[in-house]
């Protein structure tokens, strides 16, 4: 792997966890109770999120 790759791997891992630490805590936020599911679900849906903002970021740059 040349370094240019990891560079760039550990930016978008970067980016992924930012994304998903923001979305994870306004959904900790927004959420009446403090259930184990319901926090198992938010960081699920809020990885999946992350994800989606990489690619549309990454789809916005390329143009």
């Amino acid at each position: 792997m040349s370094r240019s790759t990891a560079t760039r791997m550990l930016v978008t891992g970067a980016e992924l966890l930012v994304w998903w630490a923001a979305l994870s805590g306004l959904w900790m936020v927004l959420i009446g109770s403090v259930d184990t599911l319901e926090w198992v679900v938010g960081a699920l849906a809020a990885l999946f999120a992350a994800c989606a903002a990489h690619e549309a970021r990454r789809a916005a740059s390329t143009r």
